[in-house]
């Protein structure tokens, strides 16, 4: 197996990212001048690890919903830095409930004056499993963070959609096979489970 040094890397990356002659020999310097400071040469199995751990702390990042902070300070009536402290609490394990079934779980906090009073956090329900027919005794706002589900009508909804659900209304969802669902929750009354799997 051939060994990727930083020095190597230079043609590829120079060629990606210098617009001209002068970057690129500028960029060949800082490559040398960061092979000398280290010189261990890694491999493409090490390489692999160090992609995995970025991309892992990026997925537990609360940074990684940004791109939806537009949508979500609406949604919960909060600023930017408000919701990455609700982020931050979430990615603790311990800040969650137990839902009404066995795979889900709740997260609550409370959002700005335009959704005083009302039940409003985040819901995490695994992979694979179904939301049982149920009930909503008042309205329900639900925006999609991360995975999806179905609908009884058989529509998706995925991340960036925001799903409403009218009092009176009843139905049941399946969740996406292939990742947890994370949802942004506002809810005006209960839901009342009417149907276990």
């Amino acid at each position: 197996m051939s060994k990727l040094t930083p020095s190597s890397l230079v043609p590829d990356f120079a060629g990606e990212h210098a617009s001209g002659e002068a970057e690129r020999s500028e960029l060949a310097e800082l490559f040398a001048q960061l092979s000398a400071l280290a010189p261990v040469e890694a491999d493409a199995a090490a390489l692999a690890r160090g992609r995995a751990r970025l991309l892992a702390a990026d997925s537990e990042s609360s940074e990684r919903f940004s791109p939806l902070f537009g949508k979500l300070t609406r949604f919960f009536d909060l600023s930017a830095d408000a919701l990455r402290e609700q982020f931050q609490r979430a990615s603790l394990d311990s800040e969650w409930e137990q839902g009404p079934l066995p795979w889900v779980s709740l997260f609550h906090f409370t959002g700005g004056p335009a959704v005083a009073g009302l039940d409003t956090g985040f819901v995490r329900i695994k992979k694979g499993m179904p939301f049982p027919p149920h009930r909503h005794q008042g309205s329900e706002q639900v925006l999609i963070l991360d995975g999806g589900y179905h609908d009884d009508a058989q529509r998706w909804w995925g991340p960036g959609d925001l799903h409403i659900m009218t009092e009176g209304s009843e139905h049941s969802l399946q969740m996406s096979a292939d990742q947890d669902v994370l949802l942004a929750v506002i809810l005006t009354a209960d839901i009342q489970v009417v149907g276990m799997p």
